[in-house]
């Protein structure tokens, strides 16, 4: 563009003192070469003013990552969809893919859930192999067991976010959350409150996903420092309020005074809750989620100490926007980090109202996501 537009200086420079070296001897050759003057002045502001515009919108659209209209078709392969948190999560990619679509940035999208399988999933992504859409966004029943197949969808040009379960493998974008550092700050937390000893049970999340993973992994870490504190009972919650209520019921009665319950943070919370009340046994400190009927329990209960934290199911938006940036041309890292909300009594007051079946969260615009997740990443 500055190429052109010198180009068309010189020319107009030229042209300007061939008009005044021909029109120098007569009184209306000088007026009609002033009127040149004035004219191809006036161009040439134009020109460089229309310029100065499009280099602007330009640099508008790389610093703010402005989307452009396109005929993008983005898939979501979403592995479980068994549990509130999947199922909301689901929505918010629903939603910011609607709005994409009403305001032409894409042609259309496509969501597939699947059992929790592995087969089931790469099932879903041979699917949008084969309908060659643009991106796919994995929230993954494995880190490593999909790789094959993903790196099909990779050679076939298509762009891939993983996203809250990720997947370990080169050339796919990821968008994770510090699970292990969730487990460790979970013990943390209770190991202050006890005093290093007590008797805690863990509740794990969805088998065999990257966040059940890591954050076990982080609660084996940290227990390690305290000897006196015992894990005398683990079940699988599956992230699910109603199976973690479940499972607890069926262990209770076999086990000694529980003094702590860490939780998958991801909608199971509440479900312990349950179990220890249903059981008739004094409800011990329960590390909590960012679910709403987990909070507005918590808040019932004057004096009740514990810390609640866990992931944000407006991740699907937060995915969706980050693969039709990539499209786009916007410059994004390969690897991302979300934020977890921390609440404590400290800040418990600031989430006083919340709806049921909603979840702590930030709204997940494009404009957000580039700003906290994609730019804060660089």
């Amino acid at each position: 563009m500055k190429k052109k537009v010198l180009s068309m200086l010189i020319c107009m420079t030229m042209a300007s003192t061939m008009l005044f070296g021909c029109g120098s001897g007569g009184g209306s050759d000088s007026a009609s070469a002033d009127t040149s003057k004035t004219e191809e002045a006036k161009d040439t502001e134009s020109t460089q003013a229309a310029d100065k515009e499009e280099d602007a919108s330009a640099d508008d659209a790389g610093a703010s990552g402005v989307l452009k209209k396109g005929d993008y078709v983005i898939g979501l392969s979403n592995s479980y969809f068994g549990n509130t948190w999947r199922k909301q999560m689901v929505e918010a990619f629903t939603k910011a893919a609607d709005e994409a679509k009403a305001a032409g940035y894409i042609k259309d999208y496509e969501v597939q859930n699947g059992d929790n399988t592995v087969n089931s999933q790469i099932a879903q992504i041979n699917s949008f192999i084969l309908s060659n859409v643009d991106a796919i966004c994995i929230c993954a029943a494995s880190p490593t067991a999909l790789n094959s197949t993903i790196q099909k969808a990779l050679d076939a040009g298509i762009k891939v976010v993983a996203f809250d379960s990720i997947v370990d493998l080169e050339g796919v974008y990821t968008m994770d959350y510090p699970w292990q550092q969730i487990g460790k700050d979970s013990v943390e937390f209770v190991a202050e409150k006890l005093g290093g000893k007590g008797n805690v049970v863990v509740v794990r999340g969805v088998s065999g996903a990257a966040p059940d993973q890591g954050i076990y992994a982080g609660i084996t870490e940290a227990i390690k420092n305290y000897p006196d504190l015992k894990i005398v009972q683990e079940v699988i919650g599956e992230a699910s309020a109603t199976k973690t209520q479940e499972e607890l019921t069926k262990v209770l009665p076999s086990l000694p005074d529980v003094d702590a319950v860490i939780t998958h943070c991801g909608g199971d919370a509440i479900g312990a809750v349950n179990a220890f009340e249903q059981s008739g046994r004094e409800t011990p400190i329960i590390i909590g989620d960012n679910t709403a009927e987990f909070i507005n329990w918590w808040m019932s209960k004057d004096g009740y100490e514990t810390l609640s934290q866990g992931s944000t199911p407006g991740c699907g938006a937060a995915a969706f926007w980050t693969a039709l940036d990539i499209l786009n041309g916007y410059d994004v890292p390969e690897e991302m980090m979300i934020a977890v909300p921390h609440i404590t009594v400290d800040n418990l007051s600031e989430y006083e109202g919340m709806s049921a079946g909603t979840f702590v969260s930030p709204d997940f615009t494009n404009e957000y996501v580039i700003e906290n997740i994609i730019d804060a990443a660089k």
